[in-house]
């Protein structure tokens, strides 16, 4: 093994964006303008930085760097990527290349370095990286503890060697500590910049010492139903006209409607499986080299490890663990397959494998005495069912952990899986024994099942999956063709939807770079269509995973910046009515305060409403009883300089309010700031550090083209 290999299995070491750990995969350092990575003004262009644009076929390359590197690290590195690893591999490597060129740029502006004699030092100096201080190739066989000599002596050797992909590998690797101590000078360097005023600090202490008692009268929004404000398409618009700021989109986004047709297996299908079972169970009967039939016919390979009871289907186990090599056992359905067994070899495991059910009784208090009371309780059921009373009922009535439901039963465990006294009891049993055990849970009525076994099989298994055959997956497809064809241009959408027995489905605020959809994976291509479709166009028909054919309708389209109206109605009608129901309940409470200016009680009585008394009320816990946190009422409330007098109406952020200021408490008499600030700062400076990169890609003017390819 590699020291790099060494490193990375003990550390962990993977695929990580700049701006957070280790980058392992090297970006080239031709990062410059209308060079190898910026392909000019290609058509390939998969995003832009900068002003200069990324190059698809560059982009690929590092994809490959990339995924060769996960290779090296899996257990089988000729094993196939699969497509989800690929895309994740997509990412990060669009990830390190962004980060790469922004972060290297500021680098330069700011001053930031790393000297030959730090990575040195990080390397095999004072201050040894901890990745290398970990990587058990420097780990002293008797100590157990990191030896420094070990990697002078690796360096010597690397340097001597010839292997130049082992020399690659280790220069990789420090062009990966040397950006994540780059990275931390940067974090270092903007989180010192910010700082925390004496005027914030007292701020921040009033916020939160500084009280009032107050008595309010709250009108919640909610207490008016919506199909009571009138509103209409022309009233809609205004308001969004004159609010249009506040709907702006801050990414692109894609809403769509959409209908599943589910490739549900039929009658048919199900019919010409068990044909299909009822054939290969006697082929398979017959065959003389299992492993090679069942590589052949099964949907999965031959298992050649031989397994307990509990790793079989409950209903062929007995007769499975009971028959001899060569025999076949099956066919069973089980977790939507129908499986077919045959017993290719029987030995013994190290361990029992055994089966209880049990009654868990616990104690209900925590003296001696409630120990006996319980103890008490256990002896009586038992007794009971020595009686003949039925084991499962009586769990079912005492039980009190998640077995109660299934009379008890345990299923079958593994000698040493559960705690001692309890495991002791059953190892040392026989099928049928009943008993009392006593453990840290509490005391169990325990009844062994069936008797313990150290045997395991091996059993060869063809596997048929019961799904949709050609003919019915066809009939669908045509299905979701038919109804695309019908819906297209028009507004008929949820109406033909509607008429084949469908439910019309929504989902909004799509990415241009997501692959789920509404919780179903595998829908990158819906995306990709929604982005180069026109509002209202309908899609071909797109395969969802395995299971659904999907039909899709653009019916909203946000683009960064501008704010969309039929995009975002549905969001404002909600403020919208918000609006009104505000404007209608300051003209009731006017009203109510007009007759009754002077007490406050009824006045609530008027509204149909209560008195809420309210003491210690902070500013920073904007938290008001009944109605939840609304920060404009509680700003208001502070700002008060009146107290005894009923003030209002207010509009809240969720409520109309009438209030009393009783009184307003001074907080904490500190001049000195000092925690206030330093909580600020903190605050502030985590906030930069895990927005700033995001942050400088707006400011670069990073975009991101990849969902045209991808």
């Amino acid at each position: 093994m590699s020291v790099l290999e060494s490193i990375r299995n003990k550390s962990g070491l993977a695929i990580t964006v700049v701006g957070g750990a280790l980058i392992l995969f090297v970006i080239s350092d031709m990062l410059q303008s209308n060079g190898y990575l910026f392909g000019g003004g290609s058509d390939n262009s998969l995003g832009e930085i900068n002003g200069d644009k990324v190059d698809i076929k560059y982009f690929e390359s590092k994809v490959k760097e990339n995924e060769g590197f996960y290779r090296q690290r899996q257990e089988d590195p000729t094993k196939p990527v699969d497509q989800n690893t690929i895309e994740t591999l997509r990412e990060q490597t669009w990830q390190q290349i962004v980060g790469e060129v922004i972060m290297q740029n500021e680098y330069k502006e700011v001053g930031i370095l790393v000297s030959i004699d730090e990575l040195r030092d990080m390397v095999q100096g004072e201050n040894i990286h901890p990745q290398i201080q970990s990587a058990p190739i420097f780990q002293n066989q008797q100590t157990g503890q990191f030896d420094r000599s070990l990697v002078t002596r690796f360096f010597q050797n690397l340097m001597e060697s010839t292997d130049e992909n082992a020399k690659q590998q280790w220069a990789m690797f420090e062009k990966g500590i040397k950006q994540e101590a780059e990275a931390k000078k940067y974090a270092a360097l903007i989180s010192k910049a910010i700082y925390a005023t004496n005027l914030e600090g007292k701020a921040k202490m009033q916020a939160r010492t500084r009280t009032a008692d107050y008595n309010m009268v709250a009108l919640n929004f909610n207490t008016i139903a919506d199909s009571t404000v009138a509103e209409d398409e022309s009233a809609l618009k205004s308001y969004f006209n004159k609010n249009s700021k506040k709907y702006q989109a801050k990414d692109n986004g894609r809403k769509i409607d959409f209908v599943l047709f589910d490739i549900t297996p039929t009658g048919q299908d199900t019919a010409n499986i068990e044909k299909w079972v009822a054939e290969k169970t006697g082929e398979f009967a017959n065959a003389t080299n299992d492993t090679l039939f069942v590589d052949l016919n099964s949907d999965t390979k031959f298992d050649t490890v031989a397994h307990n009871l509990s790793f079989y289907p409950e209903s062929i186990r007995g007769q499975l663990f009971n028959s001899p090599v060569g025999v076949v056992v099956g066919p069973v359905f089980d977790n939507g397959s129908f499986k077919i067994y045959k017993v290719s070899g029987i030995t013994e495991g190290q361990s029992y494998n055994m089966r209880a059910s049990h009654i868990l009784f616990k104690t209900d208090g925590p003296t001696k005495q409630d120990t006996l009371n319980t103890m008490k309780k256990a002896q009586e059921v038992l007794a009971e069912i020595r009686r003949g009373a039925d084991f499962g009922e009586k769990a079912s009535q005492y039980g009190t952990d998640g077995t109660a439901s299934q009379g008890g039963d345990l299923g079958w465990f593994t000698e040493g899986q559960m705690v001692k006294e309890f495991n002791d009891y059953v190892l040392k049993g026989n099928k049928g024994d009943m008993g009392i055990v006593k453990t840290q849970f509490g005391i169990h009525i325990v009844k062994i099942t069936e008797a313990k076994t150290k045997k395991l099989v091996c059993a060869g298994m063809l596997e048929r999956k019961l799904e949709a055959g050609e003919q019915t997956t066809n009939s669908i497809y045509n299905q979701a063709s038919q109804f695309a064809a019908a819906v297209s241009g028009d507004e008929a959408f949820e109406t033909a939807a509607a008429n084949l027995g469908l439910t019309k489905r929504q989902s909004d605020n799509i990415r241009e770079n997501d692959k789920v959809l509404a919780g179903m994976q595998d829908a990158r291509e819906v995306v990709r269509w929604a982005y180069n479709a026109k509002l209202n166009d309908v899609s071909e028909v797109f395969t969802v995973g395995s299971n659904f054919y999907i039909v899709a309708k653009l019916t909203g389209v946000s683009e960064k910046g501008k704010a969309d109206f039929e995009t975002v109605k549905e969001k404002v009608l909600a403020d919208y009515r918000k609006e009104r129901k505000a404007e209608m309940l300051i003209e009731k409470a006017q009203t109510a305060i007009t007759a009754n200016s002077a007490d406050i009680n009824k006045l609530a009585a008027d509204l149909q409403s209560f008195v809420v008394p309210t003491t210690t009320q902070t500013f920073e816990a904007a938290n008001v009883a009944y109605i939840g946190v609304d920060n404009l009422f509680i700003g208001t409330l502070f700002g008060t300089k009146e107290k005894g007098k009923i003030l209002g109406p207010v509009k809240g952020d969720n409520a109309v309010y009438i209030y009393v200021l009783n009184n307003i408490t001074e907080g904490d008499n500190v001049t000195d700031y000092t925690d206030y600030k330093n909580e600020i700062r903190t605050q502030n400076a985590q906030r930069l550090e895990y927005g700033s990169f995001d942050l400088l890609k707006e400011l670069y003017g990073t975009k991101d083209n990849r969902f045209r390819f991808y």
